[in-house]
């Protein structure tokens, strides 16, 4: 049988989650109801994403981070799309504090390790 499991995240900004999710092409609801008929736990989250047949929710906690929710039977493929969504929010969010902090970005390099590489830069 499965189980409902929570996922702490460092996803704060709801605005850089939904740019993350859009680079991902991976579907999402706002405000969507999410149900987990095992534990009996339902509510409306801020966020629900679906890809295929698995669905995960994102809430936000009380420390002010977004929280992930699932099924345990549904793990490993929430994890890799975890992955790929912390990534991408990372990402979104080094560029939003280069730009606030006055830099330019002038190269972005993807490895085959699909580590991205930044360069920035300011002009004095």
């Amino acid at each position: 049988m499965s189980k409902f499991v929570k996922v702490k995240t460092e996803l704060r900004d709801v605005a850089l989650i939904k740019r993350a999710l859009d680079d991902l092409d991976m579907a999402y609801q706002e405000n969507a109801e999410f149900v987990h008929r095992w534990s009996g736990f339902r509510g409306v989250l801020p966020l629900v994403v679906r890809q295929g047949h698995v669905q995960f929710g994102l809430r936000p906690t009380d420390g002010g981070a977004y929280e992930v929710v699932g099924d345990d039977m549904q793990m490993a493929t929430i994890s890799k799309a975890l992955q790929q969504l912390q990534q991408r929010y990372a990402y979104h969010k080094v560029l939003e504090e280069v730009s606030r902090a006055g830099f330019d970005l002038v190269e972005e390099k993807t490895g085959r390790d699909q580590v991205i590489r930044l360069t920035v830069r300011r002009w004095a």
